[in-house]
């Protein structure tokens, strides 16, 4: 068997499976997703699918059952506000499913999305990437604290280094983002490329599974 399969084909089969385990519980539970996309970014490289990608995965999600909030081309004050609203929407037992395609960067093992406004940083400013964007890790967090019973994270992230610029020294980080391999009981991560490795936007994308 192949090892390696479209990042569609692999997002589906964890959705179905997602699905089936979810119909499992004999009561009735809700289900909240938020899907953001990032295209239109003003100092990094423009992307140009990842907006469409994530409106198709909010008409599946709600055909799946999921109330769904869609965001897309969100600065990091319009991402903070989607988050703010996601938290809101999120009740205790609830299952949360958070999708995000576009630019995605790791520094010092820690995964940041970013949003469209995110600074052209040059080599030893990664605090700067790093406060400018939101991180993975407490988009988990947040979602630990409203309680949901399970939360499924999605990350279509276009993870070359977007900082890359001729005659520069780019902002040092991972071509990709970092594994998560410590997740709480509960949480499932889904990423569009293998540890550290790249996934770009004009390419066929392919996951491991």
């Amino acid at each position: 068997m192949n090892n390696w399969v479209s990042f569609r084909a692999a997002l589906s089969w964890c959705l179905a499976a997602s699905w089936l385990a979810l119909a499992v519980p004999a009561h009735a539970e809700r289900r909240v997703a938020l899907v953001v996309g990032n295209d239109d970014c003003r100092n990094v490289p423009k992307l140009q699918k990842a907006v469409n990608d994530a409106r198709t995965m909010g008409d599946t999600l709600k055909r799946l059952g999921f109330s769904v909030m869609v965001a897309e081309n969100q600065t990091r004050q319009a991402f903070s506000e989607s988050l703010l609203a996601f938290d809101k929407s999120v009740q205790r037992g609830d299952t949360a499913f958070f999708f995000y395609a576009g630019h995605g960067f790791e520094i010092a093992g820690q995964n940041s999305l970013l949003p469209t406004d995110v600074p052209a940083a040059t080599e030893g400013q990664e605090e700067l990437v790093r406060d400018a964007s939101v991180l993975a890790d407490r988009i988990i967090e947040r979602l630990q604290n409203r309680g949901a019973r399970t939360a499924i994270l999605v990350f279509d992230a276009c993870r070359n280094n977007p900082f890359e610029r001729a005659g520069t020294r780019a902002v040092a980080g991972g071509g990709g983002l970092a594994p998560m391999t410590q997740l709480p009981e509960g949480v499932f991560s889904v990423f569009s490329a293998g540890p550290r490795q790249t996934a770009l936007d004009r390419r066929a994308r392919r996951s491991p599974i």
